[in-house]
């Protein structure tokens, strides 16, 4: 399984930004990481939106972290940023495999996916810094 960078850049701000208490700027964790702004800034939005983080806005605005999510897990995190249907079968909606009645291999990535997220169950947002 490959993670997106969505959840790449996310995972990066929610570490500085444990690491770096008070209000940061967008502009500063993507020099510091060397990444677009604008493409940190589609994540940061996500993070913004699930709670992970709060923003102000305004010339001493910024984001920082929402010390209330330090115990939720990294697997949390993931399941709400990922699309963890890895192949077009896992979508029951827009399925068209025409070998589904008789493939095995859907159940073994099914199998392979959840203890890809069972194991980041046993890490919190708090460990990543």
């Amino acid at each position: 399984m490959r993670l997106t960078v969505k959840t790449d850049y996310c995972l990066r701000v929610l570490i500085y930004l444990q690491r770096n208490k008070g209000k940061v700027k967008i502009q500063e964790i993507a020099d510091k990481y060397e990444i677009s702004k604008n493409h940190l800034s589609v994540a940061v939005n996500a993070l913004s939106e699930l709670g992970y983080i709060t923003s102000t806005t305004g010339p001493k605005g910024g984001i920082e972290f929402n010390p209330a999510f330090a115990g939720k897990t990294v697997a949390e995190l993931i399941v709400k940023i990922e699309d963890m249907a890895i192949v077009d079968c896992f979508n029951t909606e827009t399925q068209t495999c025409t070998i589904s009645p008789h493939c095995r291999l859907k159940g073994m990535l099914k199998k392979a996916t959840n203890a890809f997220v069972n194991e980041l169950k046993n890490y919190k947002i708090s460990d990543l810094a």
